[in-house]
């Protein structure tokens, strides 16, 4: 069973390795402003409950972050794979 797992996921690497440059470098950046707005989400929730503890507008400010910085992870991984396979296409 294991083996047959290695099989599939070496497959799927394989296939991440085809992808030409743009989609990488869409994927790339989109992952580093993913952690850097998931990191100001977190940092925003951990200020809200040490130092602005009065605020609630604090603390859904950095909810609305953290969910949106999951949202450009997903656009930026499916605009990527997107791209990738209409430049394949033409």
């Amino acid at each position: 069973m294991q083996l047959n797992n290695m099989k599939k996921i070496d497959k799927i690497a394989k296939e991440f390795n085809k992808i030409n440059r743009l989609s990488k470098l869409i994927i790339k950046y989109g992952t580093y402003a993913f952690i850097a707005m998931f990191l100001l989400g977190a940092l925003t929730i951990l200020m809200y409950q040490t130092v602005f503890y009065s605020n609630d507008y604090t603390y859904y400010l950095g909810t609305l972050i953290v969910k949106t910085s999951f949202t450009i992870l997903a656009e930026a991984i499916i605009g990527g794979l997107v791209i990738d396979f209409a430049a394949g296409k033409g």
